[in-house]
């Protein structure tokens, strides 16, 4: 899982920008917070790049928590943490935290 640090509000945007042509993930953890360890690992585990061709950022809600702010009001999603969202055309198409971040609801969401 080739992951991508999210750490600006111009990241945000850009993240928004580029789910105009192809499906995104956010990921939201906090790095204080054990579920979002394992969710995170389970994820790297069952992540195929060829399969989801899907680019995949990641947010630090304790070092970042304007972001997960942002996002929030941007895209409608109450924050939570762990949590994925999947941007397509710059709306959310999917949303979940803590055990329904699993990989085979996000495996729907590919980009093939």
């Amino acid at each position: 899982m080739n992951w991508i640090k999210a750490d600006s509000i111009d990241k945000i945007n850009e993240i928004k920008a580029l789910s105009g042509s192809e499906k995104v993930l956010i990921f939201k953890f906090s790095t204080k917070c054990s579920i979002s360890y394992v969710v995170r690992s389970l994820l790297e585990r069952e992540w195929n790049e060829g399969e989801m061709q899907m680019k995949t950022y990641y947010v630090d809600v304790i070092s970042n928590r304007e972001l997960s702010d942002k996002i929030e009001k941007e895209f409608g999603v109450t924050h939570e943490t762990p949590q994925a969202i999947i941007l397509e055309k710059s709306k959310p198409v999917f949303s979940a935290s803590h055990g329904k971040v699993i990989f085979s609801e996000l495996r729907k969401y590919a980009n093939w």
